[in-house]
């Protein structure tokens, strides 16, 4: 039976969402800081921190009128204050009641969100929180302190409360005062958060503005096209004038598509920030120990990657716990430390980010997986003897496949890693396995920075009376051949030998069924592109110039194309197909590494 919505008609809306945006984004948070406590019990910048999270969503409850919420909130202050004044020492079991809590207090906020009522379950909550009061009532544990200190508490506690008393007196008047304040705010035309620096705007505003700026650097590079016919026809004054305001309305529109990727990027640390409260816990069930290092958290990504990424990431990592990270006992007896480490590290490279998961566990047997992969029908014997380590490492990514002996709620269900690699490839990404048996194994995911309105740099090729584009960065060069260059293997296959190298030759016109009279690639240009599987040398007709596209997706009743990245309006208004070059190597060369 379906809940009955609840109306909360006395709060503002406006004022309910920044609320209930902020509260998000702060618990989000709290994950890592725990389980850092949990490692540095006495480090007060963290406690610190984890108390004013609690302190600033129960003020803004109790302002809201969020009773439910407020009072949980107040209960994890309260223990939260009590270790910040050495009242009660940290273990695993405060840590495991305080997570708990912040667990339920963001189940409320995501009922409240959608219009529900606070608390699903009240006699859960209510059990909840007394385990919480029993925290906050127990006698100091792990203490050592002696009786002169103790007494020297009882002495201060009258001065303390006079103390109290006060502060409660100036407390008022700050409520007071925030309550005016936060009134003020909701007359605000936009929500302007408490520093008055930033600013909240939907996403789907921004995205509407990008793709003004796509439509303002395609109209950018027909005035460019115009520049030049131009400047073959006049070199009149009116002609240097367009030029020089027509290179400042390139630089314009430049930076704007700048700014505005730069707006919808957020922390690459949002992506992981879940992660150390996640290994935490599994390694716990699992009976391991298992610490996380993250390096690179500032590395800036678009938040939708963001969302769409978060999935593969946890899959990646519980495997690192699951499968790689050892028991205490199977690393001492291999000279190991007793604590395993995972070490997820990102960093940017050119336009590209780069995400590294590393465990330093047991690694992945190559023979095990070559077994399973002729077990299951994915090559024969033959073949499996042929490929090198890291090739059949790359059979984990294969539908169904899976080593685990036995099926548990962690992994070996036979699922996970082909989706993992499905949602990478769906970002435009790329994932990579590399192992060394006994000692590590690192999963590399390399990802574009951001996938809105995605703007390249193109090398525009013409081919009969198409013309398509091919990104400058997938060019290795362009060249026109010579006939002692082009050799056959086993009497068919046309290969371009330049350079001491070997390039397969794909006759772009054969491969989109375009007819053209320039077939003799001594009569047309070739295109060297290379990757890290495979190279190849791209046959067209002739390089017609370089432009800036602003790349659009295919529909998706055409995504089964990993020839064509997308679509794009030239200079001359027609419509291109821009090339997937890597996708191009792998459809007509069977994605085989060429020695």
């Amino acid at each position: 039976m379906a809940e009955t919505k609840v109306q909360y008609d006395n709060v503002d809306p406006e004022v309910m969402t920044g609320f209930l945006d902020e509260s998000d984004e702060s618990i989000a948070t709290l994950d890592s800081l725990f389980v850092e406590l949990e490692q540095q019990p006495k480090d007060k910048d963290i406690i610190g921190s984890i108390f004013r999270v609690a302190h600033s969503i129960k003020g803004l409850a109790a302002f809201l009128g969020f009773s439910f919420i407020k009072e949980l909130t107040h209960e994890l202050e309260t223990v939260l204050d009590n270790i910040r004044n050495d009242k009660l020492c940290v273990n695993s079991t405060i840590v495991d009641c305080l997570l708990a809590g912040f667990d339920e207090l963001s189940n409320m906020l995501v009922r409240v969100r959608a219009g529900k009522s606070q608390v699903e379950d009240e006699n859960k909550l209510h059990k909840l929180l007394t385990e919480i009061k029993q925290l906050s009532d127990s006698t100091i544990q792990g203490d050592t302190r002696g009786i002169s200190t103790v007494l020297d508490d009882v002495a201060g506690t009258v001065e303390q409360i006079s103390e109290q008393a006060e502060q409660l007196d100036g407390l008022q008047d700050e409520v007071l005062e925030e309550v005016v304040n936060v009134k003020k705010d909701k007359a605000r035309e936009v929500a302007v958060a408490t520093t008055g620096r930033t600013m909240r705007v939907s996403e789907e505003k921004v995205d509407i503005f990008m793709h003004y700026v796509g439509d303002l650097i395609e109209i950018s590079e027909s005035f460019n096209l115009l520049q030049k016919r131009i400047d073959i026809n006049s070199d009149t004054q009116l002609a240097a004038e367009f030029k020089d305001i027509n290179s400042g309305f390139n630089q314009l529109s430049d930076k704007l598509q700048k700014s505005l990727l730069a707006i919808r990027k957020v922390p690459a640390g949002n992506l992981i920030q879940k992660v150390p409260r996640m290994v935490r816990d599994l390694a716990n069930s699992l009976g391991k120990e298992v610490k996380v290092e993250v390096t690179g958290q500032g590395v800036q990504i678009d938040k939708s990657m963001i969302e769409a990424l978060e999935s593969p990431i946890n899959h990646l990592v519980r495997n690192c716990v699951d499968h790689g990270i050892e028991t205490a006992e199977e690393r001492r007896k291999a000279g190991k430390s007793e604590t395993g480490m995972i070490k997820i590290d990102i960093a940017e490279h050119g336009e590209d980010v780069i995400i590294k998961i590393e465990d330093d566990g047991a690694g992945i047997d190559p023979e095990k997986i070559r077994k399973k992969a002729v077990q299951m029908g994915l090559v024969t014997d033959e073949q499996a003897a042929q490929l090198n380590d890291r090739d059949v490492l790359q059979f984990i990514f294969s539908s169904g496949f899976s080593t685990a002996e036995k099926v548990s709620d962690v992994s070996g269900r036979g699922v996970g890693m082909d989706v993992v690699r499905t949602n990478v490839e769906s970002l435009k990404g790329s994932i990579d396995l590399q192992s060394t048996l006994g000692r590590s194994s690192t999963v590399t995911l390399r990802l574009p920075s951001s996938l809105t309105v995605l703007v390249i740099n193109g090398m525009l090729a013409g081919v009969g009376n198409q013309q398509y584009i091919i990104k400058v960065e997938d060019i290795y060069e362009a060249i026109r051949p010579k006939q002692e260059e082009i050799t056959t293997v086993h009497g068919h296959a046309e290969c371009l030998h330049v350079h001491g190298q070997i390039y397969p030759l794909i006759r772009l016109h054969e491969l989109f069924g375009v007819e053209t009279e320039l077939t003799d690639p001594t009569q047309a240009m070739v295109i060297l592109a290379e990757n890290k599987d495979s190279r190849g040398a791209i046959l067209v007709d002739n390089i017609l110039g370089q432009q800036r596209a602003v790349v659009k997706e295919l529909d998706k009743q055409f995504s089964y194309l990993n020839t064509i990245a997308g679509t794009a309006v030239l200079a001359n208004t027609r419509v291109g197909l821009v090339l997937d070059v890597p996708g191009i190597l792998a459809e007509s060369l069977g994605g085989g590494v060429i020695e």
